[in-house]
Formats: C-alpha cells, sequence, structure tokens
C-alpha cells in the first residue's frame, strides 16, 4: 500500500482526454489499495467555516460517534444544539461541504461520477486518542469499513477526510488489503464463507416476516450475504487481539489542512489521534469499477463460487 502524493492537478482540464486518462489512473490506485493524498485541501473550505466547526461539540451519548450531515435528508445528528442560530449555520456549512467535494471528486474521479451515491458527510470535533467507545465502535482499532445500517449491496466505500486541526497532525495505521485478509481468513474458524441467499419456503417465510417487521416501524436491516460477512469481518479484525498486535503496520500522519481518500471497505485502517476531521463517504457501485476483478466482492464470490448480493 503506497500514499500517492498530488500536488498538481489541473482541474480546468477536467474533460480533456488526458485528464479523463488520469480519473482512471487514480480509480486503478485506489481500488489497488492505495490512499491518494492532498497536502492542501483541494476544494473550497473558508477559513470563516473551519473556525465555526472548531466551537461545535458532539453530543455526549453513545448512539452518535461522529456529528453526521444526510445531504438527501438536509439532516444534521449528533451536535450539541445551543441555539437554532448555530444549528443552522451548521446545518448550511455542512451542505456546501458536501456539495464542494462533490464536484471536487467528479473531476477527480470520473469513471465513478455518473453512478456512485451520495451517503452521509460528517464532522469529528472529538479527539480519537483515548475515546471512551464499545469494543466494536472503536477507531483505534484496525478495521475495514462495514455499515451495520446501511449495507451497500457489493457498492464499495469511499471516503474523503480532510484534517482541519489547526496544528496537530490526524495520525493513522494501515495494515494488509481487504482481498488479501479474505483470501487468508475466510473459511476459518469465526469467520465462516457467506452462503448465497436461496430461494425457500424458510427464506421466503423468514423475508416476509422480516418485512412484516419493518413496516411495523422495527430496525430490520436487509443485508446480502456480502454485507453480512462484511460486518462480520470488521468486528473479528477487531475483536481479535492477536492480529492488532501482529499484523504488519504503516503509520501515517496527516498534517493540518490536508485531504486524502480512500476505500475503506479495502484498506485495514485505524484512528490513533487527532481531532476536528470532514468526512464525505460515496457509494461506488461495482458495475463502475476499473478494476472490479480486485473488489472483496468479487474475491468472495470466487472463493464460494456463487453470487453474494441477492438480499434477503
Amino acid at each position: 500500500m503506497a500514499l500517492i502524493t498530488i500536488q498538481d492537478f489541473d482541474f480546468t482540464r477536467a474533460a480533456s482526454q488526458p485528464a479523463l486518462h488520469l480519473g482512471q489512473w487514480y480509480c486503478r490506485q485506489l481500488e489497488r489499495g492505495h490512499i491518494l493524498f492532498f497536502p492542501h485541501i483541494p476544494f473550497e473550505l473558508s477559513e470563516e467555516d473551519r473556525a465555526f466547526l472548531l466551537t461545535q461539540q458532539q453530543a455526549g451519548t453513545g448512539y452518535h460517534k461522529n456529528i453526521a450531515y444526510r445531504p438527501h435528508q438536509d439532516r444534521i445528528t449528533g451536535l450539541v444544539k445551543r441555539s437554532r442560530e448555530e444549528e443552522e449555520r451548521l446545518r448550511a456549512l455542512m451542505r456546501t461541504y458536501s456539495r464542494h467535494v462533490t464536484r471536487f471528486m467528479a473531476v477527480l474521479l470520473p469513471p465513478y461520477a455518473s453512478r456512485w451515491r451520495l451517503d452521509y458527510a460528517s464532522f469529528r470535533p472529538q479527539e480519537e486518542r483515548g475515546r471512551p467507545l464499545r469494543l466494536r465502535s472503536r477507531n483505534d482499532l484496525l478495521h475495514v469499513d462495514a455499515f451495520p445500517t446501511r449495507p451497500t449491496g457489493g457498492g464499495r466505500i469511499l471516503r474523503v477526510f480532510t484534517n482541519i486541526h489547526p496544528t496537530r497532525p490526524r495520525l493513522w495505521v494501515t495494515s494488509e488489503t481487504c482481498d488479501v485478509l479474505i483470501e487468508r481468513l475466510a473459511g476459518t474458524p469465526g469467520l465462516p464463507l457467506p452462503s448465497p441467499w436461496r430461494r425457500s419456503v424458510w427464506s421466503c417465510l423468514r423475508h416476509g416476516l422480516a418485512a412484516a417487521g419493518r413496516r411495523a416501524g422495527l430496525p430490520l436491516v436487509r443485508r446480502s450475504p456480502y454485507d453480512a460477512f462484511m460486518l462480520r469481518l470488521h468486528h473479528y479484525l477487531k475483536e481479535h487481539e492477536e492480529y492488532q498486535t501482529s499484523c504488519p503496520k504503516q503509520v501515517w500522519a496527516f498534517p493540518p489542512r490536508s485531504t486524502w481518500i480512500v476505500f475503506t471497505d479495502m484498506v485495514t485502517h485505524a484512528v490513533l489521534s487527532g481531532q476536528f476531521a470532514l468526512e464525505q463517504t460515496f457509494i461506488v457501485p461495482h458495475e463502475v469499477l476499473v478494476l472490479p476483478e480486485k473488489s472483496p466482492l468479487r474475491v468472495l464470490e470466487r472463493l464460494v463460487g456463487a453470487s453474494l448480493t441477492a438480499m434477503e
């Protein structure tokens, strides 16, 4: 895994053929498990907005890990609400941030832009070192991302991070890529291979009961076998102390006002320290990947010998 530094990307030539070829090359590097790194924030974020963010506090509950912005609902969650005016300003700021990042990413990675799904943005005001979280929620343990309540159905989790702390770096550690982990760990005790969904009387009954529960307002999530496996892998890595201590590691210090982009379902990662970061997530459909054979989904499907994206 490598850090690929980009300092001279020319956004004025975004539609040119060389820029499109470069965009494909960037996609290939991301899909191989590399990180794209910008030493300076490559999209608009004013000093006034950055200073305002440094004053915001996260609600002190265990339910929200971060202050989240849901673009399709134009809604903020996880914020300490001190005044209506502050809440509205933060919502407008996060809306603008999400739009600016999306425009930037569409220029940088054109193969994805027409089909990706815009997911949540977040602001992370808490210091990560020593943060009191449940084991499966801890950010300082190596893991690959899998969303418990927002399964991707085989789509990839692409995330953009920006360190807005005035003076301190955000310290990450990374390890092996997910395709390597799946080849080695899938099918071992504690991490069974997923079984493809097959129609049967029992599966149809289970599907019907789950659908009825969702209609009744119960928080039941439909997951494909792929999504269920990725969530198990997330838990497995965090719960195995031997893996955490013995796996190969690389440490990265992302300085203030820098931005980095990574498929967090591909790169095992952890945040050792850092405070005040912005983040935007995109779900990239499998159909637009440049190297689909490298994806965790394809690696798993080769091992199982069947499709793993059908929802129960």
